[in-house]
């Protein structure tokens, strides 16, 4: 065989090993592949990653849907800008809290409460003992208003963000236990006492993130309900709680015994006075015309006392004017709003100086 003959001889054998090696004919295989892919892909878009949806921002439609019904005792919904806006009640708010109060306030909580829209404080009895909750729908910058609420706290602060408008802080202020939480772009909420991971502050920031839905919030109470709807929008309205035991049981001579609940709604009267009216919620289907009568004799037994001259209860600018129906009766009377304004400055002064620090 001519040399020749042997190269092409050596050659067919090796390409003959070549197509019959496993390893090299996987390798061919995942080489081709990987080129057709390429080829393939020439010209196609890249996938497309789609980002996270981000949750809607927190919105807080009223306050009142912050309060959960377990436990409540009390609580008062104010519309201090409404107030604030009046002018013939300027003096009258500033006879009751001094310019330098406000001023205080607001420095040591960034919160100007002559600017805030809507403000409620409730009375909680909880298993940890009595609980306050202040939540304020504020114009402020939410971050100062933390950093002034964190500036106050002596010891044990802890923070959590459940989600970058929900953020909770709590720790102790002196001896006591204090919370807030911020949520939204415009409410805050402030606890004094009583449990931080099951109290009204934890629970509110819960309801707003639409947690809890088997939990019953303060107005789906059908007593308070009731009373609201009757006493309609006001500037500034209060309810109790029922049933009243003990003493209570025995205000507006005996008929808190029998309550469900009892409300009151102060506003502006077109003469510049202060309309006041007071429901007081239960069964009166029989007995509504008496237990009338009886509102009407109890608001006299206060207005003689010594805090209703006080207040200047014993000289309204009307006649009280009671009303009954099947399930409340009540009272409206129109208020001298400059004694009623030096009244309350006089019985009050001490407890608004400790709540306005």
């Amino acid at each position: 065989m001519s040399a020749s003959d042997r190269r092409t001889a050596s050659s067919r054998t090796s390409s003959s090993a070549d197509a019959t090696d496993p390893g090299r004919r996987a390798f061919l295989a995942a080489t081709l592949a990987a080129l057709a892919s390429a080829f393939a892909g020439c010209g196609a878009p890249a996938p497309v990653t789609k980002p996270a949806t981000p949750e809607p921002p927190l919105a807080v439609p009223s306050l009142d849907g912050l309060l959960p019904l377990a436990g409540l005792r009390w609580v008062v919904l104010v519309h201090p800008h409404e107030i604030t806006s009046i002018p013939w009640l300027v003096p009258f708010v500033g006879t009751v809290i001094s310019e330098a109060r406000f001023n205080r306030f607001a420095k040591g909580t960034a919160v100007d409460l002559r600017r805030t829209p809507e403000a409620v404080v409730a009375s909680y009895a909880t298993n940890e003992g009595d609980a306050t909750v202040e939540i304020l729908r504020h114009t402020s910058d939410t971050r100062a208003v933390e950093r002034a609420f964190r500036d106050r706290l002596s010891g044990g602060a802890t923070r959590a963000v459940d989600r970058p408008d929900l953020v909770r802080v709590s720790g102790k202020i002196g001896r006591g236990a204090h919370a807030f939480a911020a949520i939204g772009p415009d409410v805050v909420c402030f606890q004094q006492a009583g449990s931080i991971q099951r109290g009204p502050c934890r629970i509110a920031s819960l309801f707003a993130r639409g947690a809890l839905s088997r939990a019953t919030r303060a107005f789906a109470d059908p007593s308070l309900r009731a009373l609201a709807e009757r006493l309609g929008p006001a500037p500034a309205r209060a309810f109790a709680l029922g049933p009243f035991e003990g003493e209570l049981a025995r205000g507006a001579r005996g008929l808190l015994a029998a309550a469900t609940a009892i409300g009151a709604a102060a506003r502006p009267s077109a003469r510049e006075g202060i309309l006041l009216s007071i429901a007081v919620a239960g069964d009166f289907s029989r007995t509504g015309e008496a237990a009338s009568e009886e509102l009407a004799a109890s608001w006299r037994d206060l207005a003689q006392g010594s805090f209703g001259r006080l207040l200047g209860l014993d000289v309204p600018a009307t006649a009280p004017l009671p009303t009954h129906a099947p399930d409340a009766v009540a009272i409206a009377v129109e208020l001298d709003p400059k004694k009623l304004a030096k009244g309350l400055a006089d019985a009050t002064s001490n407890e608004i100086d400790q709540i306005m620090r």
